[in-house]
């Protein structure tokens, strides 16, 4: 007994190493969004993050009016958990589709590229991997070419609208993996009805079900993995790991970014291990890492055979991108982090050999860090810009990136146009604005609050979280990117919300005293 509470000591330790810098990421984020906004023009070519200072006042009233309808809801017992778990799955699917059927986004950047090559694939041309052309620097694309490949095998060539029909499903799978992982790291059905209802109010999720490429059907698998973790993590079952494995190993396929679920899996697998002093927790480990990457192993293998070659490109060595993310995107300083070209231009420039490429990046790497030691003023201001342009984009790009998808699909709707480029674009915003205050300010609650309530499953929910933030502190930026990663906040601010509520009304006190009484007529 001695020795097992030393193990879950030693884990809650570890865990706090990450748990404490996630309050502070996460308490200064909600400062920081009810003062200053990022946003992105309209009627560009490149999403350039710009700053501006917010209203306060508003973002406060809006606040304060959606803390009390939540308030209403929280109070009303009478309200069916499984009829609201079921509005809210319908709510997200209908407007989704409102807004597919809307928008009519086709595709263009590297979405369009993709899509061309698929074309390509059908008619066995695989120029895409020929030397310097797109497949051969990122082949990390070909997982989600594959898929559009399949769509338009099966539905025809350029179908964009079933693609986003699985987007819109992708959208309400991951509304019921947030309602199930709710109920997993939370017994109280408050926080459910809580979840339910701000899940609705998560408007970029929405907005992106437009959006040809892999990110939905990437997080919705994402997601699925990390609803499978959480069981493991409380019931040890071998299912369980095997399940979060094969949605991993699909979701890589679709976005290489879920391999930062597959770090925390691992991560959190071995804690359990450590914890409970089961050291095949080694081998189960393993096989999730074995697991997660034979999807894309088995597609670069299908197309190694199609094509008759050895093996797929390696591509653009990945210290491109870690040089990239230190550099400024634009001459106005503005995009710190972003893509910027180098990645590109510079496997290029070293005729595509991987080990000069990678010198070269390391040396551009060394001048960052370099200016980053000799002007701290510089570095803080990098690295605040490239932290607030992810974090503190209320779109998330997606208003721009139905901008920009639309472009091409005139004459638009009146009523699309409206949302689009009129006044219905600020409106838009401006929900969005406060919903983002309110989701950071919640999940800064739920950090005050239940600092003393450590749980192992919630501490591995966080690691997922973190890591996301991390992990685009040392890579290319893009608010896009860390979308995923606020989704999943979701569950926590519902809980913030609730426990925030609890307090207020004195229920946590009358719980208190009830339970001193109950302890006390035990004692007697």
């Amino acid at each position: 007994m001695r020795q097992k509470l030393f193990s879950e000591k030693t884990v809650r330790i570890l865990t706090y190493f990450y748990l404490a810098p996630f309050a502070l990421m996460v308490c200064f984020n909600a400062i920081n969004s009810l003062l200053r906004t990022t946003y992105f023009e309209l009627y560009r070519d490149m999403e350039t993050a710009k700053y501006k200072w917010d209203n306060p006042v508003l973002v406060l009233a809006g606040s304060a009016v959606l803390l009390a309808v939540l308030l209403f809801l929280w109070r009303n017992d009478k309200i069916e958990i499984k009829k609201l778990d079921r509005l809210c799955i319908w709510f997200g699917g209908i407007l989704s589709l409102i807004i597919v059927l809307l928008f009519r986004c086709e595709v263009v950047c590297d979405s369009e590229i993709v899509s061309d090559i698929a074309v390509e694939f059908m008619e066995n041309n695989f120029s895409a991997f020929s030397r310097g052309e797109y497949l051969y620097r990122y082949p990390f694309q070909l997982g989600i070419t594959a898929m559009l490949e399949l769509i338009y095998s099966i539905f025809g060539v350029r179908n964009f609208v079933v693609f986003q029909i699985i987007n819109i499903i992708c959208s309400m799978v991951i509304l019921k993996m947030l309602q199930l992982i709710a109920r997993e790291l939370f017994t109280d059905e408050r926080v459910r009805r809580m979840e339910n209802v701000i899940s609705m109010g998560c408007l970029p999720l929405f907005l992106f079900t437009t959006f040809i490429y892999g990110d939905m059907i990437g997080w919705c698998l994402g997601i699925c993995a990390v609803h499978s973790i959480i069981k493991y993590l409380k019931s040890s079952g071998l299912r369980n790991a095997a399940c979060a494995s094969a949605f991993l190993s699909a979701g890589v396929v679709a976005k290489s970014n879920i391999n930062i679920l597959v770090v925390a899996a691992v991560i959190a697998i071995a804690l359990k291990g450590v914890r409970d002093k089961k050291w095949n927790a080694v081998l189960i480990a393993g096989g999730v890492i074995i697991i997660s990457q034979l999807g894309n192993t088995c597609v670069n293998q299908f197309y190694v055979e199609r094509m008759g070659v050895e093996k797929i490109p390696g591509g653009i060595p990945k210290a491109a991108w870690i040089a990239m993310s230190l550099q400024e995107a634009d001459e106005g300083g503005y995009a710190c982090g972003w893509y910027n070209g180098y990645n590109w231009r510079i496997y290029g420039e070293n005729g595509f050999d991987v080990q000069k490429t990678t010198q070269a990046c390391m040396e551009s790497i060394k001048e960052s860090l370099n200016r980053f030691a000799h002007e701290q003023k510089y570095a803080l201001t990098f690295f605040y810009k490239k932290f607030t342009s992810q974090w503190n984009a209320p779109t998330f790009q997606a208003m721009i990136t139905n901008e920009w998808y639309s472009r091409h699909s005139e004459p638009l709707s009146d009523v699309a146009y409206f949302f689009i480029y009129g006044f219905g674009r600020n409106i838009l915003y401006e929900i969005m604005n406060i919903y983002h205050f309110l989701i950071f300010l919640s999940t800064a609650a739920f950090c005050l609050l239940r600092r003393k309530k450590w749980d192992f499953a919630q501490a591995y929910f966080i690691l997922n979280i973190f890591g996301g933030f991390l992990f685009h502190m040392i890579w290319e930026a893009q608010s896009r990117y860390v979308l995923g990663y606020f989704i999943l906040m979701l569950p926590l601010a519902a809980c913030g919300v609730s426990e925030l509520f609890w307090r207020l009304s004195g229920l946590e006190k009358i719980e208190k005293a009830k339970k001193r009484s109950e302890d006390g007529a035990f004692s007697e």
